[in-house]
C-alpha cells in the first residue's frame, strides 16, 4: 500500500502536518497549494511540487483535498485545471475539508460520472491531533473504496470513524463542531465568571478537572483559559463557516435548533 502516490491539496494549519504525516508513513508524496508560497518547506523535504490540481491527478493514486469550505473544494475538483481534467482510472479523491453533506454530495456525484471514487473524511482533533499523526476522522462513502485506502487515513488519524454513505462524514462534523462551539463558549463564559467573582482561574480548572460537567475538549483548553494563550488552532472564520453550514441542514428539519442559532450568532460577532 506505501507505494501508492498520493497527491495532498491544501498545505494550511491542518494541511500542511497531515502531509508531513503521509510522507513519514512512507508514502510517494506529491503536493499542490493555491498560494505557492507555502509549498516552499516541501521542495525543502524534497517532496514534488505541480502547478494545478489537473496536474497532481496526473501523477496521483489518490488525491486529497483540505481547503476551507464547498467553492473551494468544488474549484480543485471541477475547475477546467482541476482534479477531474487529470483524473486516471482508479483514482481515489478524499476530502477532508468540512463543506456539509450536499456539497460532498455534488462532488461525489460529477466524480462517478467519470468513473472516480470519492470519499468525504473530514477531521478534528486541531493543530495539535494533526502534527501528532492522532486526528478523528469521519469517513463517509462506499466501504469497499474505504478499506482499500484506510493505511492512508492511518497515517493521519488514530480514530478512524466509517460512517456509511458519502455525505454522512460530514454530517458527523458538523455535529461535532456544533458541539465543541459551544462548548468552547460556555466555558470562556465560565472562566470570565470566575474573574468576576474573584476566584482563580486555575484553582476553578483544577476544581472542575474531575467533574462530570468537565469534558476532554474543556480539559484541554483549560491552560489556555487560564493564561490567555489564544494561538489559533482553528480559526473563528473557520468555526462560523461549519456552524452556518450545519444552519443550513437544520432547515430540512422540523426542529427548531435554537441553540445552533444563537451560537452561530455568537461566533458571526466574533
Amino acid at each position: 500500500m506505501n507505494n501508492l502516490t498520493i497527491g495532498f491539496i491544501g498545505l494550511g494549519l491542518m494541511g500542511n502536518p497531515m502531509a508531513k504525516s503521509i510522507k513519514k508513513a512512507g508514502f510517494h508524496l506529491i503536493v499542490y497549494n493555491r498560494k505557492p508560497e507555502k509549498t516552499k518547506e516541501f521542495l525543502q523535504l524534497g517532496v514534488p511540487v505541480v502547478n494545478s490540481p489537473k496536474e497532481l491527478a496526473e501523477k496521483s493514486d489518490v488525491v486529497i483535498s483540505m481547503v476551507t469550505g464547498p467553492k473551494d473544494v468544488e474549484a480543485v475538483m471541477l475547475d477546467e485545471d482541476g482534479v477531474l481534467k487529470g483524473a486516471k482510472k482508479g483514482l481515489v479523491v478524499i476530502d477532508m475539508s468540512t463543506i456539509g453533506p450536499e456539497a460532498a454530495i455534488k462532488i461525489a456525484n460529477e466524480l462517478d460520472k467519470n468513473g472516480i471514487d470519492f470519499l468525504d473524511a473530514p477531521v478534528t482533533g486541531s493543530v495539535h491531533r494533526a502534527t501528532s499523526g492522532e486526528l478523528t476522522i469521519f469517513i463517509g462513502g462506499k466501504e469497499r473504496v474505504y478499506n482499500r485506502v484506510r493505511p492512508v487515513f492511518e497515517a493521519m488519524g488514530t480514530n478512524l470513524q466509517y460512517m456509511g454513505k458519502v455525505g454522512n462524514g460530514q454530517a458527523v462534523k458538523l455535529i461535532n463542531n456544533m458541539i465543541v462551539a459551544g462548548s468552547l463558549a460556555i466555558l470562556a463564559e465560565g472562566m470570565l465568571l470566575s474573574d468576576t467573582v474573584g476566584l482563580s482561574r486555575q484553582k476553578v480548572a483544577e476544581a472542575l478537572a474531575q467533574s462530570p460537567a468537565t469534558s476532554p475538549l474543556m480539559k484541554m483548553k483549560f491552560p489556555n483559559m487560564v493564561t490567555n494563550d489564544f494561538t489559533t488552532a482553528f480559526s473563528m472564520v473557520n468555526m462560523h463557516k461549519d456552524l452556518k453550514l450545519a444552519l443550513n441542514e437544520s432547515k430540512k428539519s422540523k426542529f427548531v435548533f435554537p441553540t445552533l442559532k444563537l451560537i452561530e450568532k455568537y461566533y458571526h460577532k466574533g
